[in-house]
Parts: C-alpha cells; structure tokens; sequence
C-alpha cells in the first residue's frame, strides 16, 4: 500500500512538473535602469498585476530571471520638461527673492500667494519600455514603448514652496502599465 502511494504521489509531482513546464512557451525577465545602473526584478505594483493576472492575460508566459528568452527594460522619464523649466526656474527666483520682470504679478504678491500649479500637455511623465531579445548577441532591441497615467488635478503651490518641472507634467510614469504593455505585444507578436 505504501509503495502504491510513493508511486501515486511521483506520479502527480510528475505531471504537475510537466503540464507546467508546456505551459511556459516564453521566458521573460524584468530590468530597471536609472540611467546609472540596472536592478532586475518586479516593483511592488508590478508584482500585484502579474500575480492577478498572469493565469488569465498572459497564460503561456514565465517569469524568468535566471533564463529569459526577452527582457523588459524599462526607466522613467519626464518629457518636455526643458520646454517648462525657463518659466519654473523664473517663478521660483521670484518666489524666493521678491525681484521680478514679469509685469503680471508684483513680487510681493508672488511671495505671498498660494498658486494653482495647473498640468501641461507639454511636460508628461513616462515608464519607457524596450524589449530585448536575448537570442542575439548583442541583445536585439525588438520594441519600445510606454506606461502612463493621466494626472486628475494640478497642485496648490504656497509661499515659500518652490515649483518643480515634474510638478507640471500631465502624466506620470506607471511602470505597471509599462510591463503589461510589453506583455500584451510579447504575447501578441509571438502569435501565444
């Protein structure tokens, strides 16, 4: 009887081992780069969707770090903020100092008031993906792309605060959004 339930039980392991090993028709691996250096692995959030949903939108693919087939590469960025920084920059000198050139507002109103910081269409927040392929060598960039979020409000601005670039910017980076974008081609394009 013993040796009929050691038998069952390999059996089942066995199975169990096989189904998922077919299951898994591509490996993918997670980096992150700030630009200085690359941490592998999911973010918190990350974690949470692929958790809740990798059975169900993205059945055939493993997360593998050891042995990826593709890597997603991601990093934040904040676009346009060149083009907002004049504007910020001369705000906050006033702010600080009390002299202006603007004729709109004197400088001891602008030290005094709070302001609504409103968002730009020009300056937005972006997880910036590339997918690369580790069949080549060197690693073969293969697709680009993004993650965001709409930004629902601006922020209030009081004395003495400084105004940031990213303060006005109409999207933030969301590097979940970001995987499940590369996800969603991955598994698209490679027809899984």
């Amino acid at each position: 009887m013993l040796q009929r339930v050691i038998v069952l039980t390999f059996f089942v392991a066995a199975t169990a081992q096989f189904s998922h090993a077919q299951d898994c028709k591509l490996k993918f691996s997670v980096a992150y780069s700030d630009g200085k250096s690359i941490q592998v692995g999911l973010t918190t959030e990350q974690k949470k969707m692929w958790d809740h949903d990798a059975a169900k939108k993205f059945k055939g693919l493993c997360l593998d770090d050891k042995a990826p087939d593709f890597i997603v590469l991601w990093s934040q960025s904040l676009n346009g903020a060149e083009l907002a920084k004049n504007s910020v920059d001369q705000f906050n000198t006033v702010r600080s100092t009390g002299e202006s050139n603007a004729t709109l507002a004197t400088p001891s109103t602008v030290n005094s008031s709070t302001f609504y910081v409103r968002p730009s269409s020009q300056v937005r927040g972006k997880a910036n993906y590339t997918l690369l392929d580790t069949s080549k060598k060197p690693y073969g960039a293969i697709h680009q792309g993004e993650g965001y979020q709409d930004v629902p409000q601006g922020s209030l601005n009081g004395p003495g605060e400084k105004v940031q670039t990213s303060d006005l910017a109409s999207t933030i980076p969301d590097p979940t959004a970001a995987l499940e974008n590369a996800l969603k081609w991955l598994k698209k394009e490679k027809k899984i």
